[in-house]
């Protein structure tokens, strides 16, 4: 484990909450462990958290781990595995993931599917007192991936690096996170989460992203979480515009360095613009 000056130093550096900064460290001693075990191959990083330790070491921070499950682990076993990472990697990091028990429970995903999810307590190198934080982890059990998985590498800016080295990660594809992105913003989400207006919009600029890729890929994400396939409701979506920009000045700012400028107008447009490009190469029209 690096100690609390360099956690600092490097919060300082980045213009960043030293809390993020210790979940960021956190999470990358995490997912080296997890994914030195073989049972683990049963799972695909996805979602921010992806983007930041997998792609841009740049990218804004996350607080949650999320996974989609591509092989066989039922609940009992997925609590096994959490538990016996949770205790290598006190062993290996001199972190303290057992200040609180773990358990695995079983809940309804934003469109009515089973899903898994535990709340996982640590002390990080940031010493404080008052309660542990937690990392929520969420496994979605019922998924199509479109995209190859992509095995990378864990990005961990910390002197410690060299010791994450060796590890690869299952990750989504970036057109898969875009095509779930897009889901969740056109779909049924109870919540108008800003995350997926950031993310997407960085996608875009990232990435470039190919809207006939997207509108190809899009069907068989809808059906499998029981949505019936068709053009983009971008009516319903403007609609939801204030609920988007009270999210990202609530929830989504303080996840990115002082020094990132985040315009949700900026960003809101970009993604518009996609989802039009989407609904242009969607068979039937656009709406």
């Amino acid at each position: 484990m690096i100690s609390e000056a360099e956690l600092r130093r490097v919060a300082g550096r980045q213009g960043a909450d030293p809390m993020l900064v210790d979940l960021d460290y956190v999470l990358g001693c995490f997912l080296a462990t997890l994914f030195r075990r073989d049972e683990a191959a049963a799972l695909c990083f996805k979602g921010g958290t992806c983007l930041r330790k997998a792609y841009y070491a740049d990218y804004r921070y996350s607080e949650d781990l999320d996974f989609t499950l591509t092989g066989s682990i039922d609940r009992e076993a997925l609590e096994g595995l959490l538990e016996a990472v949770a205790a290598d990697a006190t062993d290996e990091w001199a972190l303290d993931f057992r200040v609180r028990p773990l358990h695995v429970h079983v809940v309804n995903d934003d469109y009515g599917k089973e899903s898994y999810q535990a709340r996982l307590y640590y002390r990080g190198p940031l010493r404080r007192t008052g309660n542990p934080r937690a990392i929520r982890v969420d496994v979605t059990t019922s998924e199509v991936l479109v995209f190859p998985i992509r095995a990378r590498p864990i990005l961990h800016p910390y002197s410690d690096a060299a010791d994450l080295a060796d590890v690869r990660v299952p990750s989504y594809d970036l057109m898969e996170t875009a095509s779930e992105k897009i889901r969740a913003l056109a779909g049924q989400r109870r919540y108008a989460i800003s995350r997926d207006v950031y993310d997407l919009a960085q996608l875009v600029d990232r990435e470039g992203l190919d809207a006939l890729r997207l509108a190809v890929a899009l069907p068989p994400k809808w059906q499998v979480k029981g949505l019936t396939p068709g053009p983009l409701d971008l009516e319903r979506l403007d609609v939801r515009r204030d609920e988007f920009r009270q999210d990202w000045d609530q929830n989504l700012l303080r996840l990115l360095p002082t020094s990132t400028v985040a315009d949700f107008d900026l960003n809101w447009g970009k993604v518009k613009a996609l989802l039009t490009d989407v609904n242009r190469q969607w068979p039937g029209g656009a709406r």
